[in-house]
């Protein structure tokens, strides 16, 4: 039988039942089957395939690691329960540290920081498989900031401190200036609170923004990266007043506790007083107010003050941004308080030039007459000065509003007068192009008639 395809480069035949899509990447057959619809297979196999493949693909890592993120909340908000639990016991003198009721809640709180930072570096392996699918590469490095792996480095240690099972003493300086041996569980149950950090993470990987896989495909096809800031931004644009109330709540909340522990483990404040007392210093160092009748007295207190200082600063200077951009006009109110300037500074020189006239021809008159003061010329005078240089000022004024108020309607009507002035012109043009017929037929029967007189 003979072949009635035609002959492609490789000097083989091409007919009409053979597959049209060609595999770049097996060296095995030359032409495949349509890309399947599975998604099994390794990374560098499913980034070969198709747009909707590779979608596929994205949102099953998305998928992936939001529930790696779910994981995260829960294993640190366990752990932050358990280590609380274990402090207020302790606080209430209801055991001693080392005691079996200590070390089953720091087992606890252990077993979940593991899984914790097991699951932070299952997160980071997931976002760089994602930047691997989009940046269509094989090698993980390529796609991967050194910044990415300081940050791994910087999540893995704060969120590793945690108080140690047992009684783990070190010496610490007293109140009073001595040394003395002491528990480093405040410390290290005070530092343990810096991974409420990953209810932001929570927050927003359940954030509409992120669970639309339309926007995290658009995302992905305009470059724009749709992370954690590009969410910040979102809420901060829709919803600025509860994003800032629930910041400063939760900064204060974190501040009052760890200021409470930090005093009650290291001096000898009284535990009916010591929530009054660290509410009351943790909120006029947070509004950076500062009467002075309390100040912390150990070096973790001190800390934990600096630290509210600064959130407090942090959250005063977003609330200002916030209240000046609401304090803004909007773009509709801005054009009626330009447009009624306008109507203000035009009334203004109409009155302006009507008083030069008025004052022109009274000053004229005044001249005229055979007896008139000298106060009432200088007046005059005056009062035709006074309203030539308002006119010369409104026209300045006007100037400048013209430059400075171009919107959207001036631009529109400038648009209009620019298609008036176009239209004009053609009419004009056809004008005068029917002229020039008419004056070519004129001249053209002037020749005849000529031509005719001479014959």
């Amino acid at each position: 039988m003979v072949n009635t395809g035609t002959m492609n480069g490789d000097g083989a035949f091409d007919s009409a039942s053979t597959p049209l899509f060609l595999n770049q990447i097996k060296g095995g057959k030359k032409y495949v089957e349509s890309c399947p619809a599975d998604l099994s297979g390794s990374v560098e196999e499913k980034k070969d395939r198709n747009f909707g493949a590779i979608f596929e693909l994205r949102k099953t890592l998305i998928e992936r690691r939001r529930w790696l993120v779910d994981v995260e909340f829960v294993m640190a908000m366990a752990g932050i329960v358990f280590m609380m639990a274990e402090n207020e016991l302790f606080y209430n003198n209801s055991f001693e540290k080392g005691t079996s009721v200590s070390l089953i809640l720091k087992t606890f709180t252990t077993l979940t920081t593991a899984v914790l930072l097991v699951s932070i570096c299952l997160y980071y392996h997931t976002g760089i498989a994602i930047r691997m699918v989009d940046g269509k590469v094989d090698d993980p490095f390529a796609v991967t900031p050194v910044w990415t792996w300081v940050g791994l480095v910087v999540e893995i240690l704060v969120c590793a401190v945690h108080p140690f099972p047992g009684d783990v003493q070190v010496s610490l300086t007293s109140p009073s200036g001595d040394y003395r041996s002491q528990s480093i569980d405040g410390i290290l149950s005070v530092v343990m609170m810096f991974r409420l950090y990953l209810v932001g993470r929570f927050v927003v990987v359940h954030n509409r923004l992120l669970t639309d896989s339309s926007t995290q495909n658009i995302g992905a096809v305009s470059k724009v990266k749709v992370n954690m800031t590009f969410v910040f931004k979102a809420a901060m644009a829709d919803m600025p007043g509860i994003l800032i109330t629930l910041i400063m709540l939760t900064m204060y909340s974190v501040s009052v506790w760890s200021m409470r522990t930090c005093e009650l483990y290291y001096t000898g404040t009284s535990l009916s007083t010591s929530l009054s007392e660290a509410m009351w210093l943790s909120a006029m160092t947070f509004l950076t107010v500062g009467y002075g009748d309390l100040t912390p007295t150990t070096q973790c207190g001190r800390f934990i003050a600096v630290a509210t200082g600064l959130g407090g600063l942090a959250t005063t200077a977003l609330l200002v941004a916030v209240t000046a951009r609401r304090l803004e006009q909007t773009r509709s109110e801005r054009y009626v308080h330009s447009f009624h300037n306008k109507i203000h500074l035009l009334h203004k020189k109409k009155n302006a030039a009507a008083n030069i006239v008025k004052y022109s021809i009274k000053l004229w008159t005044l001249k005229c007459r055979p007896k008139t003061s000298s106060l009432s010329l200088t007046i005059t005078n005056w009062k035709l000065r006074n309203a030539i240089r308002t006119i010369r000022l409104t026209r300045f004024s006007l100037a400048e509003h013209e430059d400075a108020s171009v919107s959207v309607i001036e631009v529109s009507d400038m648009v209009s007068r620019l298609s008036d002035v176009v239209d004009s012109s053609f009419r004009k043009q056809k004008d005068l192009y029917k002229y020039m017929q008419k004056l070519e037929t004129d001249i053209l029967e002037i020749k005849d008639e000529l031509r005719k007189r001479k014959s």
